[in-house]
């Protein structure tokens, strides 16, 4: 297991060099989603209600609302345990966002998700359940991981025991963080499109990430095979075939 390790680390290393020289890692959607839902957030009036679905342990904006805004952050998630540890949010509440969303209709102002939707059996309900439960004006953010993206197409052809196994190799302390069921239920730009427009939604900005070799620095000529398909589809902007994708839409 040591040697493993060695040669795993020794391949990271290699990787994480090239990486500094690619266009396509300088756009990191992760980071674009923390600034995008702090400028809402920042800008939402006393009173509001934003939604974080599948808050879990965390809530990772929670720091940028101010002490005295008067605005109301709520954790929604599957797993009571997860929420029992967030001390970040003013309420938290146990559901399925694929099903029912636990609000009255137009009672909130801002719902949005990290890495959640791919874990939805049903993400067309989703989209219209944030629709009934959004206010006119009401903002819709996420950002996910693309359906038909490499790492996203081998996550769903594995075997979900091997890919947790896996994980626990490649990417150490990932248990309870990563290798929850994933469905990719219709996560890719033209279907969100879609999705968003039948539900009453209009598309503020959706920015794709091309890069994703990072999933793949375990291995070099793997990674780099995964760059020259990263460099084709940029620059052909195939935004079907990117790696991650961030949505903001407002309901109409």
């Amino acid at each position: 297991m040591t040697a493993a390790r060695s040669f795993l680390r020794a391949n990271k290393r290699v990787a994480l060099a090239i990486q500094n020289h690619l266009p396509q890692a300088k756009t990191n959607l992760h980071e674009e989603y923390a600034r995008t839902v702090a400028e809402y957030l920042r800008a939402l009036q006393r009173g509001s209600v934003v939604v974080d679905v599948g808050g879990g342990k965390k809530c990772d904006f929670a720091h940028h609302r101010r002490p005295d805004s008067g605005v109301k952050l709520v954790a929604v998630d599957v797993s009571a345990e997860e929420l029992a540890h967030n001390t970040d949010v003013d309420e938290k509440l146990v559901a399925d966002a694929s099903e029912r969303l636990p609000f009255g209709n137009e009672e909130v102002d801002m719902i949005v998700s990290h890495s959640v939707v791919e874990h939805l059996r049903d993400s067309e309900a989703f989209v219209r359940e944030s629709a009934r439960v959004l206010k006119r004006g009401g903002l819709f953010i996420h950002m996910l991981p693309n359906r038909f993206a490499p790492f996203s197409v081998a996550n769903q052809l594995m075997p979900r025991g091997l890919s947790r196994r896996l994980l626990r190799v490649l990417i150490p302390g990932s248990e309870g963080r990563l290798g929850f069921p994933a469905f990719y239920d219709r996560t890719y730009p033209s279907a969100l499109r879609q999705m968003t427009a039948r539900s009453g939604f209009e598309i503020v900005e959706l920015r794709v990430g091309y890069y994703q070799a990072e999933y793949f620095d375990f291995f070099v000529p793997l990674y780099l095979l995964n760059v020259v398909y990263e460099l084709i589809t940029s620059s052909l902007r195939l935004e079907n075939l990117a790696a991650n994708v961030l949505i903001v839409a407002r309901k109409s």
